[in-house]
């Protein structure tokens, strides 16, 4: 070998140094596939002098563009799946393919109608494998600055494509196992929130607030805008909103949850909510308002995106959940619906529940417990209190001259002033106290951790608050119900239910007798009658 040859072969090594110095420098400064192919573009832009590089790389089951000239956008993606053989064929030996035959003529034609990459202008493709399976394609297409590669190009561009394809695989090797783990993560996450809400629903009996942190967790999980939970009413023959979670109107939100605001039925089968009842079986419509099944109706509208799933207990539906719109423009898929049919399993059973304990201990016309659930609870709340030495109080509370109010208006007026009035009563205590009605116009109020003062001046907020409750009789009659209440206090007025009852009832008919609509405490000595406050 003559000095001339080795003087070549030497430069002819330190070229391709060099060029794979520049390649490793374009691998070693990007930060993710992105960025790889992003370098790896320009790269070719300059070798080249061709803008028109297009690099799609594999999400799941299609190829998305990641790469591609401006004004030459082709679809965005493209399906793995492909059935063009000689397409096919070319790619798997792992080199730059050339798109046209010697005559000029589009080769895999198939491949580019199919896919919508027409406007590509493809002359040269390559595909990088990992593990045996095409995972990118780089596309270089016809410009106004480029017709075909030289020798020279195409070799140098194939060393750099073998360079960069193992390191192409190993990030979206990276990718996949990372969008695995937060799948995994999240499926976890959804498993702890339906165990945390299964926990927490087996110890609430109370079936406004049981609907409410159903719906409430449902809607927070699926990191959606709102949502409502309906309960069909045989007697009504329709599905009725009992309960709504993330109205930009708080007010709106707290009336159709306290009963206050009506929202619109819906019949079985009517709508989407009516259509999942009446067939038990879930629905997800990205559609909004153009969907024909949907149905506009009061505080539901602005409805881009809905997941309506049904409440099935002991084989029949009891009811829906609606989960309406997902935040961030995004739309509701098969793992929220998963998610959403796990919760309802749960949560139908959980409801069932809860209404047949409403019905066993809650009166029928004003949602209060009735006089044998108040009366165990009383001797559960004394034997507390004696274990631990805390104080309690009782009030009682009775309408004054409700017997007239019947009489004279008739007895669906006095229904409604005893809604009315339960509904005031429940608004008005604490949380943790324990209203009931003890029977006729007569309401009890236990009072936890409350001494005689303490409970005086609920009784009074009490009295007043009831005082301006309004209730047509009539077109031109109204009536605003007063109360006489009676106070006691264990253990000083009685250690067991039966006494502190009746120390309580003695206390309230010396405000009977004392001109009605007035508090009066019980006391050994005599009962003392409270001077009448302004709202407390």
């Amino acid at each position: 070998m003559s000095n001339q040859e080795d003087f070549l072969n030497i430069e002819n090594n330190v070229v391709h140094l060099n060029r794979m110095f520049d390649i490793s420098t374009i691998a070693n400064q990007a930060g993710n596939v992105d960025d790889l192919l992003k370098k790896l573009s320009d790269y070719i832009v300059k070798l080249i002098n061709n803008e028109n590089i297009s690099f799609y790389i594999l999400d799941g089951q299609i190829f998305k563009s990641v790469v591609t000239m401006q004004n030459m956008r082709a679809d965005e993606c493209f399906e793995s799946e492909q059935d063009n053989e000689a397409f096919l064929s070319a790619i798997n030996e792992g080199k730059i393919v050339d798109t046209r035959n010697e005559h000029g003529d589009v080769l895999f034609g198939s491949f580019w109608e199919k896919n919508g990459l027409e406007k590509l202008k493809t002359r040269y493709l390559r595909a990088f494998f990992s593990n045996g399976v095409p995972v990118c394609f780089c596309f270089i297409g016809l410009s106004d600055t480029f017709k075909e590669l030289s020798a020279e190009q195409r070799e140098i561009l194939n060393v750099a494509f073998d360079y960069v394809e193992p390191i192409i695989g190993k990030y979206l090797n990276d990718l996949k196992r990372e969008h695995e783990i937060n799948e995994l993560q999240k499926s976890l996450y959804n498993i702890s929130i339906l165990y945390n809400i299964s926990q927490a629903v087996n110890f609430i009996d109370d079936l406004k607030r049981l609907l409410q942190v159903i719906l409430s967790k449902a809607i927070d999980t699926l990191d959606a805008e709102k949502g409502s939970l309906m309960l069909y009413d045989y007697s009504q023959n329709s599905l009725q909103v009992r309960v709504v979670y993330g109205l930009q109107d708080k007010k709106v939100e707290e009336g159709i949850n306290n009963g206050i605001i009506q929202c619109s039925k819906i019949k079985a089968g009517e709508g989407v909510a009516g259509m999942v009842f009446l067939e038990r079986k879930p629905i997800i419509t990205n559609l909004g308002s153009s969907d024909p099944r949907f149905i506009v109706k009061d505080i539901l509208t602005n409805t881009h995106s809905l997941l309506c799933v049904p409440l099935i207990a002991k084989g029949e539906a009891i009811g829906v959940i609606n989960i309406t719109n997902k935040k961030h423009g995004k739309l509701f898929n098969q793992k929220d619906l998963e998610f959403m049919t796990s919760l309802a399993n749960q949560a139908a059973i959980a409801i069932d529940n809860a209404k047949l304990y409403e019905l066993a201990t809650k009166d029928g016309l004003t949602k209060l417990y009735i006089y044998r659930h108040f009366y165990t609870l009383l001797e559960n709340e004394i034997r507390r209190c004696a274990r631990y030495k805390r104080d309690m109080s009782l009030l009682m509370l009775d309408i004054d001259n409700f017997k007239n109010v019947n009489d004279t208006y008739g007895h669906l007026i006095g229904d409604q002033i005893l809604r009315e009035l339960a509904r005031v009563i429940s608004e008005t205590v604490r949380k943790i106290d324990i209203p009931a009605r003890y029977g006729g116009e007569e309401f009890v109020v236990i009072l936890p951790e409350t001494t005689k003062e303490d409970a005086v001046i609920i009784a009074e907020r009490l009295r007043k608050n009831i005082s301006k409750i309004t209730v047509a009789a009539n077109e031109v009659t109204t009536i605003s119900p007063t109360t006489s209440i009676g106070v006691a206090q264990y253990p000083y007025d009685g250690i067991d239910p039966k006494t502190l009852i009746n120390s309580a009832d003695t206390a309230l008919y010396h405000s009977k007798h004392n001109g009605k609509n007035i508090v009066s405490t019980f006391s050994k000595d005599g009962c003392t009658l409270i001077e009448r406050t302004e709202v407390i």
